[in-house]
């Protein structure tokens, strides 16, 4: 929030006038005293400094996290809140908390401002982190280190087992943050390496085209050691090369992807074809008509998929020809004068009508007509199913 009166706009002048560092002090004993702490899943633990300026006491909220990699032990420190206190009165300067009940959670890469002091709905308020802190301590004066701001989780997951990241991070190397999120990060810190060797200079505006290009070359399968192509005189003329073989090689993964697709979706239909019509043939040849109504069973997974177009309904999407989730089903059309009217669902089990919409699921002016029509007729269904008679007079 901002400062709303004298008081907290001198205070937040103060809190500007510093930068988010550690001495490299606090980090040699922080990274000494933590190793009896149990970090646990979250890799970090709070600890605090203390000093003074002017009539203010400032006490800075750390955090520090700890990954380890082999037998290598890698700290990262991101600094999370400053209480400002005269003996009067307390101000709170802190980042960004992202949404949500939990209260320490935050946006590292958020400004350190000024914080209202409330509960949240689980009843926690900032105020709490500093009682979290394992150790505190004064604040001692040396060189500092620049605190992260960035995941740290991600910053380890790039830097570890990787020393070639690891090394760009140490060195402060900017082309480091261009690494994170990145995949293939093993393939691509063996280019960066090679890429230097033969003199290719990266810059922070050349960094995410050189590396999208060499994400391509690996895509396409290409030699990323060859200096030919990570060490390009034209870089931009080279990216766009590779970028246009990558998106030729994923349109050809695509259409072998959707024969492939085809392909199987053409053997299950086959197979469920198959038993579709050993529980169904029975009915393929019962009509049940009178005057201008004709009702007949569908008698493929073509029908289903063309009814389905016709009516705009779910009939084909919701697999009703698939015996094995739909058994006691029994889909038919209803045909007035020759024309679609309503496509019916009888149910085998109890020889009810389920349901029977026209277009849109929606009920035609021949609905009631029809469902009488079909409740007069279940008799002659019912002996189509058990096979009992078929050569019976059809209910008018």
């Amino acid at each position: 929030m901002k400062p709303r009166n004298k008081y907290e706009k001198r205070v937040a002048e103060l809190n500007a006038t510093l930068s988010e560092t550690i001495s490299v002090s606090d980090a040699n004993w922080y990274k000494k005293v933590s190793r009896k702490w149990d970090f646990g899943h979250a890799h970090f633990c709070y600890f605090t400094t203390s000093t003074n300026m002017q009539e203010f006491e400032v006490k800075r909220l750390y955090r520090g996290y700890k990954f380890t990699d082999k037998n290598t032990e890698h700290f990262f420190f991101v600094e999370i809140m400053r209480k400002f206190s005269d003996g009067n009165k307390v101000l709170y300067f802190g980042k960004q908390r992202t949404m949500g009940g939990y209260y320490d959670c935050f946006l590292y890469n958020s400004k350190m401002e000024l914080r209202e002091v409330h509960n949240n709905y689980a009843g926690y308020n900032i105020t709490d982190l500093f009682s979290l802190s394992c150790a505190s301590r004064s604040q001692t004066k040396g060189e500092q280190i620049t605190c992260s701001s960035v995941n740290p989780k991600e910053i380890a997951r790039v830097v570890c087992n990787n020393p070639v990241a690891e090394n760009l991070y140490k060195t402060n190397d900017s082309l480091f943050y261009h690494l994170l999120y990145r995949t293939y990060l093993k393939e691509t810190c063996r280019a960066i390496t090679l890429a230097k060797r033969h003199g290719f200079k990266f810059t922070d505006d050349n960094a995410h085209l050189w590396l999208d290009m060499v994400y391509a070359i690996i895509k396409c399968g290409k030699d990323y050691h060859n200096p030919v192509y990570i060490a390009p005189k034209d870089l931009r003329a080279t990216h766009d090369r590779f970028i246009r073989m990558m998106i030729r090689k994923q349109q050809e993964e695509e259409i072998i992807r959707k024969n492939q697709e085809a392909e199987k979706k053409a053997k299950r239909e086959l197979e469920y074809q198959n038993m579709y019509d050993r529980q169904r043939s029975r009915f393929f040849g019962m009509v049940l008509a009178k005057g201008s109504l004709s009702i007949s069973v569908l008698q493929s997974i073509e029908d289903f998929k063309r009814e389905s177009e016709h009516f705009h309904n779910c009939v084909y999407s919701n697999e009703y020809w698939n015996m094995k989730t739909h058994p006691n089903s029994l889909i038919m059309v209803a045909y007035i004068a020759g024309n679609k009217a309503e496509l019916i669902e009888v149910d085998l089990n109890t020889y009810q009508v389920r349901q029977s919409f026209g277009k849109y699921n929606q009920y035609t002016n021949y609905h009631d007509r029809i469902v009488r029509f079909l409740r007069r007729n279940m008799t002659t269904i019912r002996n189509y199913n058990e096979n009992i008679n078929t050569n019976l007079k059809i209910a008018v």
